[in-house]
């Protein structure tokens, strides 16, 4: 696939009517496969959208996310098409929080025996709990010889509503693979550092830390933060204060894979991503210097060149650095040059590079550039 024939455009405009034109546009100019890319803001529902899904006469994928990077500024609103030369490969998976949905066979049956593709864009409904399990799944069947990366659609609101775009329609609790012709580099980085702990994470249930130490997850939690930060949790606040204090989960080698805690059940921590039990974990907590520099590390990793670079960064970092956020961007764009970019903020980052397993990350810089 040439990489000269892919494109993108952008569009303020929330209403659906914006986004179809963009699409239709892009059709009539020769594209043969579509992403969509919509604003949880834009109000996206499936009777405005469905209909037209179907019809399409090419594949599509995308998802909503609480924001977009266009032109190096994040928008709260508007749409992203991008135009593929190619008919792109998609596969919808369901069930990604149903209990008795078999992720092993399906990933099997829909991947088949063939030769790994060169890159794969995972995108995920974001508040599914079981996005580690599908990563393990899809790993296991193609290994790690693919470039992965993606992230995790959906609202802010926290309520699960359909957040992906396909031929079937809007979809909710769904993931989607797309297979990309293309070799990609990628940057991770984070820049949270240790804090408090270790603990051991001593019951959970996939995304639910209900224990540390023995002890009730949030009254652990409680102490510790509001004792840093001078804040105090009530009933409608948790998210405010928590988003400058996430779980660190220790790795083998010693990295730290961050979880995104977002809401307090009574005395349980639901965070984004699975939690699993009998794992150490820290508390961790940023500076604003240390997040734009790891970005600026990240966007270092990839080799320089003139291709399309994707980036997948976590909303949550942008509620956290807030105005800074554009001194992010502003560093990834040093580093960068005039590369053509665009960019998903997420609930929840995917990501491997080739050389380490995929994992579902939290409040994490993942870019993705073509490799010319």
């Amino acid at each position: 696939m040439s990489l000269s024939r892919f494109s993108l455009a952008f569009t303020a405009d929330p209403s659906p009517a914006a986004a179809i034109a963009l699409a239709d546009t892009a059709i009539a100019n020769g594209a043969e496969s579509l992403i969509l890319l919509a604003c949880d803001n834009n109000g996206c529902h499936p009777q405005q959208f469905d209909d037209w899904l179907g019809r399409l006469s090419v594949p599509i994928c995308g998802g909503v996310f609480p924001q977009l990077i266009h032109d190096w500024k994040n928008h709260d609103q508007g749409y992203i098409v991008v135009s593929l030369p190619e008919k792109a490969v998609i596969y919808n998976v369901p069930g990604l929080s149903d209990p008795a949905a078999d992720l092993n066979t399906t990933i099997e049956s829909l991947l088949g025996t063939g030769e790994p593709p060169l890159s794969m864009m995972m995108l995920v409904d974001g508040l599914s709990s079981r996005i580690g399990e599908l990563l393990d799944a899809v790993y296991d069947n193609l290994g790690s010889s693919p470039v992965y990366f993606g992230g995790g659609a959906g609202s802010l609101s926290f309520q699960s509503r359909p957040c992906l775009f396909s031929n079937l329609g809007m979809l909710v609790d769904h993931a989607q693979l797309v297979v990309l012709p293309w070799r990609f580099a990628l940057g991770v980085e984070h820049g949270w550092e240790k804090f408090a702990g270790p603990f051991v994470i001593t019951d959970s249930t996939r995304n639910v830390v209900h224990s540390l130490d023995f002890r009730p997850a949030f009254e652990v939690y409680r102490e510790l933060v509001e004792a840093d930060s001078g804040q105090h949790f009530n009933d409608d606040n948790f998210f405010d204060i928590a988003k400058a204090y996430p779980f660190g989960l220790e790795k083998p080698d010693g990295s730290i894979l961050v979880r995104d805690p977002i809401s307090q059940d009574q005395n349980d921590l639901n965070c984004v991503g699975e939690v699993p039990s009998n794992s150490l974990v820290y508390l961790l907590k940023g500076e604003a210097s240390n997040l734009i520099r790891a970005a600026a590390t990240g966007a270092a990793a990839v080799p320089s060149g003139t291709g399309p670079a994707i980036l997948v960064d976590c909303i949550s970092r942008v509620l956290f650095l807030q105005n800074d956020f554009l001194q992010e961007l502003d560093a990834v764009m040093q580093v960068l040059g005039k590369r053509p970019l665009l960019g998903m903020l997420t609930l929840g980052e995917i990501a491997n590079g080739g050389d380490f397993c995929l994992e579902f990350y939290n409040k994490t810089f993942v870019l993705a550039a073509t490799v010319d």
